[in-house]
């Protein structure tokens, strides 16, 4: 390649300000002869691919992944109170999540289907009552792993929150105060060991709001 098209090449990879910096300036030393041409088109080419990559906009940032506690929220199958799983296994291995509804309940299952112990110790050891675990091996006998996913609440779901629950709610509701379904899903969950979606307690007590 001939001189006049290599500097032409390199003029048109470099912005022109940076060009004439480079052809003119006398600190570059492109016409004093000291420096072979070959290092002196190669300077000022590197230097335009520099320039222009350091244009270049910065890729953007991925969204981060949602953590697993938010994952079985959403699922349904976050257990509400993980701290009362006593079994060592729960504790000491990190396969076993006390978070993890599902698992929860099928580890009881089988600490007394295949471990043979009492329902009693059972039920104490997983921070449950009696009832509900008959009801939980019922819906096991029934269907099996699928069996132990808490039904969604969708758009039909209010009318399940209904009974001692619904009157539980509503005495826990302030005139002129919004509704903490939030929290009140929370308090269903600790006294009656039902796991009602937040919309769902939204829907359910809409237009109903008493003061205490």
């Amino acid at each position: 390649m001939c001189k006049t098209n290599s500097a032409a090449t390199v003029n048109e990879k470099m912005p022109a300000t940076a060009w004439k910096r480079f052809v003119n300036g006398p600190e570059n030393r492109l016409h004093s002869g000291i420096l072979p041409l070959s290092t002196r088109l190669t300077t000022i080419l590197y230097g335009g691919i520099i320039n222009a990559t350091n244009r270049r906009p910065m890729p953007a940032k991925s969204k981060p992944k949602p953590s697993k506690a938010q994952a079985l929220l959403e699922e349904g199958t976050l257990n509400p109170t993980p701290e009362k799983v006593r079994d060592p296994k729960f504790q000491e291995n990190e396969f076993f999540d006390p978070r993890d509804l599902v698992q929860v309940k099928y580890e009881m299952l089988r600490r007394v289907s295949i471990e043979k112990s009492s329902v009693t110790g059972a039920t104490e050891e997983y921070g449950v009552s009696r009832p509900t675990y008959y009801q939980t091996k019922a819906h096991f006998d029934k269907a099996g792993v699928a069996g132990l996913v808490p039904q969604k609440r969708g758009p039909h779901g209010p009318h399940k929150l209904q009974g001692e629950a619904l009157a539980f709610v509503q005495q826990q509701l302030v005139a002129g105060q919004p509704v903490r379904a939030r929290e009140l899903a929370k308090l269903v969950r600790q006294k009656f060991e039902l796991i009602i979606h937040p919309r769902t307690i939204e829907r359910a007590v809409a237009g109903k709001k008493t003061s205490r």
